[in-house]
């Protein structure tokens, strides 16, 4: 999968998973009076959902979330209900409710992924577009990468992948390397959590690069190619695992 889609991916699957996560438990306990309570209240929040959406005070995507949030709990209560309940006004009231709110799921959701669809097209043009793409492929990579990401990208798309990918210094968590210690011929630069977006320690060991002191920031014009994870002697003498990139030309 091209790299350009790493943050949108990421972006699209957090936004799916709130949307259409299913419900957070598939049952628990209470009583039947516990459930046509729950019932109720799911019932008035999802009126009120419909009520704003057919007003006009909410944005179709802001009720589709408000809307989910009801249906997600609504066969849990319906489990539990006495059944002389289920030939009650409130509950045939109720379940109408239930399949305007499904109908309109399903319109918005279909509305949602074709903004997708229309968002990933126009960026995958526009990647292919960019100095950056035309450059990694003039060289015979497949597609850019960010130094800053090699774990992101591994997870993601593979550790083989990385090395078919041209490395440059992303503005983020990348720019922020910065020379720690020397283990010929290896440089082995480190960032940590306070620096730019990154979450956690990170470590990578540079081969072939310029020659640098103690803190230096990693060239950001560099371009490198990944090489694959190498046991180096840290600097307590004893040995760690780095991704090494190698700098290229």
């Amino acid at each position: 999968m091209p790299i350009f889609t790493l943050v949108f991916r990421l972006l699209c699957a957090t936004t799916l998973a709130v949307m259409m996560t299913p419900a957070y438990a598939d049952d628990w306990e209470e009583t039947p009076e516990e459930a046509w309570k729950g019932y109720l209240s799911d019932c008035q929040h999802l009126q009120r959902a419909i009520t704003n959406l057919q007003n006009g005070s909410q944005t179709a995507r802001d009720s589709m979330l408000y809307i989910e949030s009801p249906m997600r709990t609504f066969p849990v209560h319906r489990k539990h209900l006495d059944p002389s309940k289920l030939a009650s006004p409130d509950y045939a009231r109720c379940e109408n409710l239930i399949t305007q709110g499904k109908d309109f799921v399903a319109k918005e959701r279909a509305v949602y992924d074709d903004e997708i669809a229309q968002h990933l097209q126009q960026a995958q043009t526009e990647h292919r577009n960019s100095p950056e793409y035309k450059r990694a492929r003039a060289l015979g990579f497949t597609d850019v990468g960010e130094i800053g990401q090699l774990d992101e990208h591994a997870e993601l798309d593979g550790e083989e992948n990385l090395k078919t990918l041209m490395i440059t210094v992303d503005f983020g968590c990348g720019r922020h390397f910065r020379a720690a210690q020397y283990n010929k011929p290896y440089v082995i630069y480190t960032v940590g959590a306070p620096d730019g977006t990154c979450v956690h320690h990170r470590n990578v060991a540079v081969l072939n690069g310029k020659r640098v002191d103690r803190g230096d920031n990693i060239d950001r014009d560099g371009i490198f190619q990944y090489v694959g994870w190498k046991e180096l002697e840290g600097a307590d003498g004893f040995p760690v695992d780095i991704r090494v990139v190698k700098a290229i030309d």
